[in-house]
């Protein structure tokens, strides 16, 4: 990483250093700034501490990871991040900036972004993608901030919340509106697929980028191997976190459909749906809506202390925004999924 340097910002002297995320001291001044960065927006922005502090600094051979700090003095004022997969989409990024609420319009969070698009270059990416979060339907400084660093909006998603007694009230209904199809079958489990159907599941894993709607975004497929599926179960049951899923079966046993509820041992009251995706020659059954019925009954026995859920869907995939508001979710904000060609 090209050394930060030190520039005069506002109140004082930023330096721009890199944090260990072994250094629990380092690494929760960090997560302090993104907590306070993001405590306006609803929902859950912003893991807990104990989830941050075990998964930042596990060992990860999918998912590389570059966290820098903006430290005034002995104090950290802003928090950057810069992810990237080492397994495909070699040629992307993932760069977010966060600066501390009282120290926002002193070029803090340009320069975070300038040192992050630094390291992806350094790494051979030439595409860096990035997220802004504005009120449903708006827009406001967050975009305009994008734009002035020279990201395009590539796709527009609405992040939705589901109230789990608003689940309950309706899962009866739900489930009698969308049987499981004659010749199928719903299987579930807690993270670790069963192993009889561990390659027909890779095969419809491998065909989630060309299936979900991306817009603009610069994302091709990936390869799912049986021992890579295998590697990324441990690493989750590693750090806490239960993969709740809920898979259908064709007639003829291969995967017809997958869907997961993500929810971690630090904070059992709140859930994160992963992905949700039906093979293109099953669709037409309503087996996503049976899906999602599915995981989110696994998640309500697993964990009767969860309140609530979210999911985030492409403004444009009316059919899974439909299922998402059957179930009850309601938007709660929109998301821009921004994207920049070095």
């Amino acid at each position: 990483m090209r050394p930060g340097g030190v520039r005069r910002y506002g109140r004082g002297v930023v330096d721009i250093e890199q944090i260990n995320p072994r250094n629990e001291a380092a690494l929760r001044a960090w997560w302090e700034v993104g907590h306070a960065a993001t405590s306006y927006r609803p929902g859950k922005p912003w893991p807990v501490w104990e989830q941050s502090r075990v998964a930042l600094p596990a060992e990860n051979p999918e998912r590389g990871i570059t966290l820098i700090g903006a430290i005034d003095g002995r104090e950290m004022v802003g928090a950057g991040l810069l992810t990237r997969t080492l397994r495909d989409n070699l040629h992307s990024a993932m760069a977010f900036a966060y600066t501390r609420p009282d120290r926002v319009r002193e070029g803090i969070g340009r320069r975070l972004v300038g040192e992050l698009e630094v390291v992806a270059a350094g790494d051979g990416r030439t595409t860096v993608q990035s997220e802004a979060y504005l009120p449903p339907g708006g827009s406001g400084v967050p975009e305009a901030f994008a734009r002035a660093l020279e990201y395009d909006v590539a796709s527009r998603e609405s992040i939705k919340e589901l109230t789990l007694s608003d689940y309950r009230a309706r899962r009866d209904a739900l489930a009698a509106a969308a049987p499981v199809p004659d010749g199928y079958r719903v299987i579930t489990f807690d993270t670790v697929c069963p192993e009889e159907h561990l390659e027909s599941f890779g095969r419809l894993l491998g065909m989630l980028m060309s299936e979900v709607p991306l817009g603009e975004l610069d994302l091709e497929d990936s390869e799912w191997s049986p021992e890579r599926i295998r590697d990324a179960e441990q690493r989750q049951v590693a750090i806490g976190r239960h993969v709740q899923t809920a898979m259908a079966l064709a007639p003829d046993g291969t995967v017809a459909g997958v869907s997961d509820v993500r929810v971690d041992d630090s904070d059992p009251a709140y859930g994160q749906v992963g992905i949700t995706l039906v093979d293109p020659v099953h669709r037409g059954r309503r087996l996503g809506l049976a899906l999602k019925v599915a995981t989110h009954d696994l998640a309500v026995a697993t964990y009767p202390e969860l309140v609530t859920v979210d999911t985030s869907n492409a403004e444009v995939n009316t059919h899974m925004n439909a299922v998402n508001e059957a179930l009850g979710y309601r938007t709660i904000e929109t998301l821009l999924e921004l994207q920049k060609k070095l």
